[in-house]
């Protein structure tokens, strides 16, 4: 049985109620300004609710199979979406209209990768070996403006914080794309594969996680460059906060954090609070908080300076959390589950903070 301990802090969190598609949630995604929520499912269904009310704003039907990838434009009530078939569908959310179709990879390469520039402009989905990058035009049409075969499949993608780059990972490292070259402007070597990676919001650090069990740190203007292995399995997830200041990294059940302050590449924290493989991990759009969920159905929300969990809750009864978001304020914390069921969280400032524990 969990019951719920108090002590000194100043945030706050209450879980809201839920709301469920129709299969296995891949993903969940807040729209950068308001209260809507995204998710898409292993059927192919994509739903988007109102977080507040949990009432449903649209239900968009358009891929053939599983959905796997989605984001919002930064700027526009439109969502990007990706999957099995192929393709990555355009949808203008408030009419439900699917404004575009566009084709990424070849037959059987399914689109597990998409994401839109800091600025709107610019939108690269990935597919198997390919990448292919869309310009959005003043009149909302999109135009491709490259692409890009790798020889071996894109494990991640993300964009530079300032300027037209985007980084794209494989096997052998990553390779820094700008806009208008058939060439990468840097490549960052690595004797493995590559799984996920992160860029620094000031652009200086690029994170991947690794196959092998490891953390490799590259800085992005010079040839510098920190390797942190001992992971006890594949490290699938990183992330920076906020700040810059921390970088998150989890492999299986652990969360281990690196402090970013003249980093050197040692230093790494245990933080315990897991039982399975972590799923997801999500860091917060104005503190040094990351929330993360876990395959036995726990999420966890943590600060940097404590090893323990600021919260811990069973969200899944047993079932398995396959993903996590916030909110672009920091009000809503989302969660996505194996069994289709999205959760909503308020978060918010207030004298205490909460903590489940068994």
């Amino acid at each position: 049985m969990s019951r719920l301990a108090k002590r000194a802090s100043s945030v706050t969190m209450s879980q809201i109620g839920h709301v469920a598609v129709n299969d296995y949630v891949h993903r969940v995604a807040c729209m950068p300004e308001g209260a809507w929520v995204a998710a898409c499912s292993a059927s192919g269904q994509v739903v988007v609710w109102d977080a507040a009310s949990l009432s449903v704003v649209r239900e968009l039907n358009g891929h053939r199979s599983a959905a796997l990838t989605m984001g919002w434009h930064p700027k526009r009530p439109e969502l990007a979406t990706g999957g099995q078939d192929g393709v990555v569908r355009i949808w203008e959310v408030p009419s439900g209209q699917e404004r575009a179709v566009l084709p990424v990879g070849g037959q059987g390469a399914w689109v597990e990768h998409l994401a839109w520039s800091r600025d709107g402009w610019f939108l690269a989905a990935a597919a198997g070996k390919t990448l292919r990058i869309w310009k959005s035009e003043r009149e909302g049409s999109l135009e491709l403006a490259g692409e890009v075969f790798s020889q071996t499949t894109i494990s991640d993608l993300a964009w530079m914080p300032k300027g037209e780059a985007v980084i794209a990972s494989a096997y052998g490292g990553a390779w820094l794309w700008q806009i208008g070259h058939e060439r990468p402007r840097r490549t960052f070597p690595y004797t493995g594969a590559v799984l996920a990676i992160a860029v620094s919001p000031s652009g200086e650090y690029l994170a991947s996680g690794n196959l092998d069990g490891s953390v490799h740190l590259f800085r992005t203007d010079d040839d510098r460059q920190w390797h942190m292995s001992g992971y006890p399995v594949k490290v699938s997830h990183v992330r920076f906060d906020q700040s810059g200041l921390h970088l998150f990294t989890a492999a299986g059940s652990d969360l281990v954090s690196w402090n970013m302050n003249r980093f050197e590449g040692t230093g790494g924290r245990l933080f315990i609070g897991h039982e399975g493989w972590i799923q997801d991990l999500t860091c917060h759009p104005t503190r040094s908080l990351v929330a993360t969920v876990g395959e036995e159905g726990r999420l966890c929300v943590w600060e940097p300076r404590a090893t323990t969990p600021l919260f811990s809750i069973e969200v899944g009864r047993g079932n398995a959390l396959s993903c996590v978001t916030w909110s672009h304020d920091g009000q809503w914390l989302i969660t996505g589950a194996a069994d289709g069921v999205v959760q909503v969280f308020s978060v918010h400032d207030g004298d205490n903070r909460a903590r489940v524990v068994r």
